[in-house]
């Protein structure tokens, strides 16, 4: 296997599923830490992806544990799965006509309903910090955070240095935009993000895929 073309597709597979995932947590970060507290969404999202790094490195251990063909195999079986989920959700943006920054309202809203129903009318404009204010946020980043570690543990197991380049990265990326400013996330077309990640990631696990069976 060319090792080119494995630090091409580690980094590539890592920073797309980071970019990704990671910007539905940062839009929901940045959109309600008005009313959420900073505490409790910094609390969140630092708990959620210290859970999402757990299971990236157990899932790229038992890739580990694999014959090396195996682990060709697993991991373009992996990639090819969210290759499919980006796909569809081209389709869902592209030909469907969702809309993302409907979607991420949305989600906003219910993150936010889920803190404040607990004060009901006497609810503060900030909330207090506390383990149970930040469960809304710190589920978000685990369900967004553990879809990302399955691909970083697929790319992980063939390049873990350029695969933490990649994570890195595109951390760096979102934590600039988030900053500056989160509809700099909503502006670029989902649709647009979804089909790149799919095609790249459709074309790295075909190559896994076909070199690990080839050598059987």
């Amino acid at each position: 296997m060319a090792s080119s073309v494995v630090i091409i597709a580690s980094f590539l597979l890592a920073f797309k599923a980071v970019l990704i995932e990671g910007s539905e947590v940062a839009i929901l970060s940045v959109a309600t830490v008005r009313q959420l507290g900073k505490q409790n969404v910094l609390f969140g999202v630092v708990v959620g992806a210290g859970g999402s790094l757990l299971v990236f490195l157990a899932v790229r251990t038992f890739f580990l544990l694999l014959p090396e063909v195996l682990i060709d195999i697993g991991t373009g079986c992996v990639i090819l799965y969210f290759s499919y989920r980006f796909l569809r959700g081209f389709k869902r943006y592209y030909f469907g006509k969702k809309s993302f920054a409907d979607k991420m309202q949305k989600m906003e809203a219910e993150v936010v309903k889920k803190d404040l129903a607990r004060y009901g009318e006497t609810a503060p404009s900030t909330l207090p910090f506390s383990a149970v204010n930040a469960v809304p946020v710190l589920t978000i980043t685990l369900t967004e955070g553990f879809e990302a570690s399955l691909v970083l543990a697929a790319a992980g197991a063939i390049n873990f240095q350029w695969t933490i380049i990649g994570a890195a990265t595109s951390i760096l990326l979102l934590i600039v935009l988030s900053a500056i400013s989160y509809q700099y996330l909503l502006r670029v077309p989902r649709w647009f993000l979804d089909a790149l990640a799919g095609t790249v990631l459709l074309v790295f696990g075909s190559f896994f895929l076909l070199s690990g069976i080839l050598a059987l």
